[in-house]
């Protein structure tokens, strides 16, 4: 038995290392250009490409395996009918469900592994490439020029002469609002990063604040101007903290439902591929695309409608019923003869 087992899980993992490395490379393609599109809004090194790229693996692992499984398991059974390498196990006494039993092992790993990525991992990833891609815009505000005119911190207009690193020589700043004009100027100062929250120091200056009616002046030994434009907290402290709020958040709640229903494919559509996999190659047609193409398109079509609807009853109704009818399709197409 122990050298059956290894035989079906080696030709499964051949199967499945030739359909998931291309599957994740050309999805990784995908991601790398949606990274790309990003230049046009902030700076990114090499170095940053990588780290967002990290943020994106839990997500591409997330959608090319259970796709990677469906057609790996079912390309070996029907390699292995066409064959007629099952009809032989069959013939030494092994029942096609001890077979389907040692992938279910697989299958239930599998789903382990999304369940961990979907629900602890990929709330986390996305939360750090937001705060990543908020950072990096902040930054962006803030990327002041010298000798240029125009540019703004904050509700203020800024001109620089001078400037090396956060350091800036010779400023002025400028602000118009209902209540007057404000002009401040400085011989020097710096820009100031306190975790995405950004600010401007100004260093022994005078200020001027003036309307129609009178001029104040002031003399001041230190000045901090804070930038929030745009700025937004969109950080928690764990995915349990995110996912808590699914009771209240129907859009949570969706993706939560997808998020578990998608992780538990492996198991629930193993069945059902068994079913219509296993054949006798003398009577029956290998359907093999229609097969992966059919069962991969329903489930992910009815992922989509408990997305959409966060409806915990038609997700548990769903489950049970392709438990229901796969073991039944199971039992009359193949146990019966197999």
């Amino acid at each position: 038995m122990a050298k059956i087992r290894w035989y079906i899980l080696s030709n499964f993992f051949k199967i499945f290392l030739s359909l998931f490395i291309p599957l994740f490379l050309i999805i990784s393609l995908v991601y790398v250009v949606k990274i790309a599109t990003l230049t046009t809004e902030i700076e990114i090194s090499f170095t940053e490409l990588i780290e967002i790229f990290s943020y994106f693996v839990p997500i591409i692992l997330f959608y090319t395996i259970p796709i990677s499984f469906i057609a790996s398991v079912t390309s070996m059974l029907f390699r292995l009918s066409s064959d007629n390498e099952l009809v032989a196990l069959f013939s030494l006494g092994i029942r096609s469900s001890y077979i389907i039993r040692v992938i279910s092992y697989l299958a239930f790993i599998f789903s382990i592994l999304l369940l961990f990525l979907s629900i602890l991992i990929i709330p986390q990833s996305k939360n750090m490439f937001a705060t990543f891609k908020e950072i990096k815009l902040s930054q962006a505000r803030v990327n002041i020029v010298p000798n240029q005119l125009g540019q703004k911190f904050g509700d203020f207009y800024i001109y620089i002469k001078e400037k090396e690193n956060k350091k800036l020589k010779d400023i002025v700043i400028f602000n118009a609002s209902n209540q007057g004009e404000q002009i401040f100027i400085a011989p020097n100062g710096e820009i100031k990063d306190d975790k995405g929250v950004f600010s401007l120091i100004l260093n022994s200056g005078r200020g001027y604040t003036y309307n129609s009616d009178r001029l104040k002046e002031i003399d001041y030994k230190s000045m901090e101007i804070f930038d929030y434009i745009n700025y937004r907290n969109i950080g928690f402290k764990n995915s349990l903290e995110y996912w808590s709020k699914a009771d209240d958040e129907k859009g949570i709640r969706g993706r939560l439902l997808f998020n578990i229903f998608t992780s538990l494919m492996p198991l629930l559509t193993l069945y059902i591929i068994a079913s219509f996999s296993i054949i006798n190659s003398r009577y029956q047609k290998n359907r093999l695309f229609l097969v992966i193409f059919s069962i991969s398109t329903i489930f992910y079509i009815t992922a989509s409608i408990i997305k959409q609807s966060a409806n915990e009853i038609l997700f548990i109704f769903t489950i049970l019923m392709a438990i229901i009818l796969s073991f039944y399709w199971f039992k009359k197409r193949v146990v019966n003869f197999y």
